[in-house]
């Protein structure tokens, strides 16, 4: 075993701590951000950002700005071997013993960074896959803390593909999710679709204004509480109890003065049955068990479907190429951003790729009306930065033609500034 020195060990985790040339850089160099005054695109709206080079630095020069982000998303490399990822040069090599240790210490200092650039009630979002999906819980464990564990989302992203699987077809990746501070996060919630909702198929002379119902039983097997244990009389003037007797386990789900109500206000529903009565709630569309109007809402489930075909696809009608491989979609990016109820969030992604984050928060914006700011940090390589995520984002913001020419209309109300990471003289 190597000296214990040239290893990191967080969370039960090690792995060897490899340099890379960037940190030195830093270390000898003042660094800065240097504003590419011609490519900035438009003059009104939210201020967005692109800054090209090493992820490092741009995080380094963030964090010393002291700015604060409350959206984070990234979506790294995943270290399968293929040519999607260079570090120091080199391709990591399938056959490699030690790209594991590279990779996780390539991301345990960005995502050092990125703890340090999370505003009080920041949220982060790391896409990944079975290859290194355990290690980077891990390392987000020990960094973020596991009490700040939010979910890992499982999004089914592609269909189709399982002919040409040699045992299991796996079609689905994973994002993992991290609160600064689990106790001060809050998401939206998705709306209930109730017009559309099958199960709402009952109405009554209040259809109108309540909508539509279904019947849920006011018998309930749960916690149990005294003041929900009591009698109630049938149309026929029999007693009814929950469960059947009085006592543990049952009770009624409403207490007696609310049953009343309910009764008065027609929430209640008596049926006749070969075992006896049965009482039931009236759960309505439009209005909660107070007779208040309410949208209906529930949690977002951690099973999603959002296929990268249709991201290939988006990159392809902007840039009428297909020069980025495997591009998250758009409407993956809205999904992450609308679970934040701020609309004037600030948001960043420093594996920032093909520009789908940027683009996707500028559709949003004008979905909602949000003013949210977006900064993306990617590197040169091929001039990935100037042809793919700039020249995306500036059409985005321009308008362009699709590949069957159908014109899409400008996000106009946006501005787009270049910066480049360089040292400062």
């Amino acid at each position: 075993m190597k000296n214990k020195s040239n290893f990191i060990h967080l969370n039960g985790l090690y792995w060897e701590n490899k340099a890379e040339e960037i940190e030195q850089f830093i270390l000898n160099n003042t660094l800065s951000f240097k504003e590419v005054k011609i490519r900035k695109v438009g003059t009104t709206g939210p201020k967005h950002r692109i800054i090209e080079g090493d992820n490092l630095g741009g995080l380094h020069l963030l964090q010393q700005n002291k700015e604060k982000f409350d959206l984070i998303y990234i979506d790294p490399p995943y270290n399968t071997g293929n040519k999607d990822f260079k570090y120091t040069d080199a391709y990591f090599n399938a056959e490699d013993e030690s790209r594991h240790s590279t990779w996780s210490s390539f991301m345990y200092k960005r995502l050092q960074k990125a703890k340090a650039l999370l505003s009080a009630n920041g949220v982060i979002f790391l896409a990944i896959d079975d290859l290194e999906q355990a290690r980077l819980k891990l390392i987000c464990d020990g960094i973020f803390g596991e009490q700040n564990f939010v979910a890992n989302f499982i999004r089914k992203n592609k269909a189709g593909s399982g002919h040409d699987s040699k045992q299991v077809a796996v079609e689905f990746d994973y994002m993992l999710c991290y609160a600064n501070n689990i106790n001060t996060l809050v998401f939206n919630q998705e709306i209930v679709d109730v017009e559309n909702d099958k199960k709402y198929k009952h109405q009554d002379k209040l259809v109108k204004k309540r909508g539509k119902y279904y019947l849920r039983d006011l018998d309930y097997k749960g916690s149990y509480s005294k003041t929900l244990d009591y009698e109630i009389t049938a149309p026929d003037g029999s007693t009814l109890q929950s469960g059947g007797k009085i006592g543990k386990p049952n009770t009624w789900r409403w207490g007696k003065e609310k049953f009343d109500w309910g009764v008065e206000n027609d929430y209640i529903v008596f049926k006749e049955t070969p075992k006896g009565w049965k009482v039931y709630i009236k759960q309505y569309q439009f209005v909660d068990n107070k007779d208040q109007v309410r949208v209906r809402k529930l949690p977002h489930r951690a099973l999603i479907d959002f296929n990268n075909s249709k991201g290939s696809n988006e990159l392809k009608d902007i840039l009428k190429q297909g020069i980025f491989s495997y591009p998250k979609p758009v409407d993956l990016l809205q999904f992450v951003i609308d679970l934040i109820p701020n609309n004037n969030c600030k948001i960043l992604d420093f594996f920032a790729g093909s520009g789908t984050s940027l683009h996707a928060t500028m559709l949003q914006n004008k979905k909602d009306g949000g003013k949210r700011s977006c900064t993306l940090i990617t590197n040169n390589e091929n001039k990935i930065c100037e042809e793919v995520t700039y020249a995306r984002n500036k059409a985005a913001i321009e308008g362009y033609e699709t590949r069957k020419g159908k014109q899409v209309e400008g996000l106009k109300e946006n501005q787009l500034q270049y910066f480049k990471v360089v040292v400062k003289k």
